[in-house]
């Protein structure tokens, strides 16, 4: 008995001790700003990542965080961005009430006008051929990119924080200043469904790559992942902070990020909802992205204890996959084991049937 005590102990230390990596540095902080950074996006091929900051400027740094350009226009705080999929274009939102869209040369080649307050949000659909907006006007609007045009004004009755789309391109997934996910066909502008479970203001959503999760962010101290399909919370996960503002999935949709207005980053294992890693961060994160390769997180913050303003770079916690080039151990002693045997030799002629190999000497 005690020897199964022992064992289960040893079980639970390892189980604990796999999602207890903390961090409280970042691996670095990327300059360029004057002021605090609202919002950060990384393009699908992970080749360009762009920041929107309270300094009306959006800036655009290479893959090693070279800043690359600094895009100006905005007359107030830059609240939104985002790229589309095939990274050729970028919008970008303000509480100047105005979007932008940026070409792949850094131009600014239209200006979206309509919205009558802050734009919160900003979403691409998936066939690059639209734009969606969230906005402190209450309003969900759907614009034509190529005409620059609203096609398209929903009344959300509350302000729009956040915007999710899968690959139907029916519906969007829309969170509010209210403890509730709604999901609007773009049809009839009608509610089609909703995720109900949170008891306060939802602040930010995000959608699996294999559409079947969504993974929400609420002032009720809480993330909750969801299935797309029945609406139907799978889990809580327990964040414990004040207000979660950011959430995000990886690439493969292993893994999930969720964010605080209390600055701590918590990494999630997505199907068993263990605790990956615990960042300790001190400052307000309004938005964080995974990196392509999942190794870091990327946040944009408001400063509280210091003014040193850039883009965070965090150590994610999970683990790089393994290299297709490593050899298994057992591979490996079979190679060496091989490479001792005796080849036969092709190259010796048998002795003719008339010769004797000579006998031993009585002597020896």
């Amino acid at each position: 008995m005690k020897k199964y005590c022992v064992l289960f102990a040893f079980i639970i230390f390892a189980a604990n001790s796999h999602a207890q990596k903390k961090y409280s540095e970042p691996l670095k902080i990327i300059g360029g700003h004057i002021n605090d950074i609202n919002r950060v996006t990384i393009s699908s091929k992970g080749d360009r990542i762009a920041t929107g900051s309270w300094d009306k400027n959006i800036n655009i740094y290479d893959s090693s965080f070279k800043l690359v350009k600094t895009l100006t226009g905005h007359l107030f705080p830059v609240t939104a961005l985002k790229f589309r999929a095939d990274g050729k274009l970028l919008a970008s939102g303000s509480s100047d009430n105005t979007i932008m869209i940026w070409d792949s040369v850094w131009r600014k080649s239209q200006t979206l006008e309509g919205h009558a307050d802050q734009i919160n949000t900003v979403l691409f659909d998936r066939s690059n051929k639209y734009l969606f907006s969230g906005s402190d006007d209450r309003t969900l609007r759907a614009w034509d990119i190529a005409s620059g045009k609203s096609f398209r004004n929903i009344n959300i009755g509350q302000q729009v924080n956040s915007l999710a789309q899968t690959n139907d391109p029916r519906y969007i997934y829309v969170a509010s200043a209210i403890p509730q996910i709604r999901v609007y066909n773009l049809t009839n502008s009608q509610v089609a469904k909703t995720f109900d479970g949170h008891a306060d203001v939802v602040n930010a959503i995000a959608i699996s790559p294999n559409n079947k999760l969504l993974i929400s962010g609420s002032n009720d101290k809480t993330a909750r992942i969801w299935d797309i399909v029945t609406g139907k919370q799978i889990r809580a996960l327990p964040v414990n902070c004040w207000k979660v503002t950011a959430v995000a999935f990886t690439e493969d949709g292993k893994y999930a990020v969720t964010g605080c207005n209390d600055g701590s980053i918590k990494v999630w294992a997505v199907e068993t909802g263990l605790l990956i890693s615990d960042i300790d961060g001190i400052n307000y994160v309004k938005d964080l992205v995974f990196s392509k390769n999942t190794q870091t997180v990327l946040s944009a913050a408001m400063l509280k204890e210091t003014k040193d303003y850039g883009l965070r770079v965090w150590p994610s916690g999970i683990e790089p996959p393994a290299s297709k080039n490593i050899i298994n151990p057992s591979d490996s002693l079979k190679i060496k084991v091989d490479s001792l045997k005796l080849k036969p030799q092709t190259n010796i002629k048998p002795l003719p049937p008339s010769q004797k190999l000579p006998s031993k000497s009585k002597s020896m």
